[in-house]
């Protein structure tokens, strides 16, 4: 799997995702996710790109359905990795569609990213 929950603490759910990000990988984080949603309430997504490699060719990545249920239980969401990625990422995730703010912060800034995302 190329993503994976590691942490979820004080309403910060972090998420870890490598290599080659499948369809798949997605439906299975986003249940972990919607299982997290309950026992934290309101949260906010810290997610950090590790040796990140894109995204798999697929159709179904099209799919919102998602966002429309957990939008509502997310405050804001940060992105963490490298720079090439800044544009293609903030795009994937529908930055400036969303019902929070979304960031993306370069991998050398991840404690910019923590902070960022405590601010109420």
């Amino acid at each position: 799997m190329s993503a994976e929950i590691i942490s979820n603490t004080d309403g910060i759910v972090t998420v870890k995702i490598t290599g080659i990000f499948t369809y798949p990988d997605q439906l299975a984080l986003q249940k972990a996710t919607v299982d997290v949603i309950p026992e934290q309430g309101k949260i906010g997504i810290l997610s950090i790109y590790d040796d990140f490699q894109g995204w798999s060719h697929d159709d179904r990545w099209e799919d919102v359905s998602f966002q429309e249920k957990s939008d509502p239980y997310i405050k804001k969401m940060a992105i963490v990795g490298a720079e090439k990625w800044r544009e293609l990422a903030l795009m994937f995730v529908s930055a400036g569609f969303r019902r929070f703010p979304v960031a993306y912060f370069e991998t050398a800034e991840l404690d910019k990213a923590k902070a960022w995302l405590n601010v109420e």
